[in-house]
């Protein structure tokens, strides 16, 4: 049991790996502290079971076995539920352990350190994912085949739809206009539902579509920190929020 769980962890984190490498890559210039890149990444691992939890109680509030076959109208709704509760959870955890954080000071770092949180999340659901593969299958072909799918979709969309918030969140905090960090969640929680619905039939044309939208997303996210980059005004997340 102890070397399943050892092997999942290590093909669970390898896509998380290649994502951070991208990431913060961004931002090579000045790059944060790897104490607090650290932190973040590991709180986002650990809010994990907190955010499952809230999901389950969530949709058992709202009287639906998830369990079962479930009608569309009823689907999106659990998506819908699904991803307002992690985003605003990512969002939450980064925004409270930041607080008064002196390392905390320029735009980019707000897209920074939520794309690391939201790949530590990614990161516990892809070893879970991968273990119970291992445990039932111990075929190594359909593990790498759904470790590349979760590298190209869900591990992606989490950071994506982090980032989006992120950017906006800088962009609040720099103008001082709380309504660009109500966008940015909006924006967020909008793109991982769009994700999750479209992927309830998994046609090749829908996975098509979905890898189209996230493509356009990472581009328009590469922008975004460029945009930052080029933003001197230092921030105060105590003043700003």
């Amino acid at each position: 049991m102890l070397s399943l769980l050892i092997l999942s962890s290590l093909i669970g984190l390898a896509p998380i790996a290649l994502w951070l490498v991208f990431f913060l890559w961004q931002d090579i210039k000045k790059p944060e502290p790897l104490r607090w890149l650290v932190i973040l990444f590991f709180v986002g691992s650990l809010i994990t079971p907190l955010v499952w939890f809230l999901e389950n109680f969530f949709i058992s509030k709202i009287g639906i076995d998830a369990t079962s076959f479930l009608p569309l109208g009823f689907s999106l709704i659990i998506y819908l539920g699904i991803a307002i509760i992690e985003e605003l959870a990512k969002f939450a955890a980064v925004a409270f352990i930041l607080r008064g954080n002196r390392h905390f000071d320029e735009a980019i770092d707000a897209m920074i350190y939520l794309v690391v949180l939201a790949l530590g999340f990614g990161t516990v659901e892809n070893i879970l994912i991968v273990f119970q593969e291992i445990s039932s299958q111990q075929l190594i072909l359909p593990i790498l085949q759904i470790t590349t799918l979760r590298f190209v979709g869900a591990n992606l969309l989490h950071a994506l739809s982090s980032g989006i918030i992120g950017f906006y969140w800088a962009i609040s905090l720099v103008s001082g206009k709380k309504r660009y960090l109500a966008l940015g969640l909006f924006l967020g929680i909008l793109l991982h539902w769009i994700f999750n619905a479209a992927i309830i039939n998994l046609n090749s044309e829908v996975v098509y579509l979905a890898s189209l939208i996230l493509f356009i997303i990472t581009v328009f996210i590469l922008w975004a920190f460029d945009i930052l980059k080029n933003i001197q005004k230092p921030i105060n997340l105590n003043k700003r929020q």
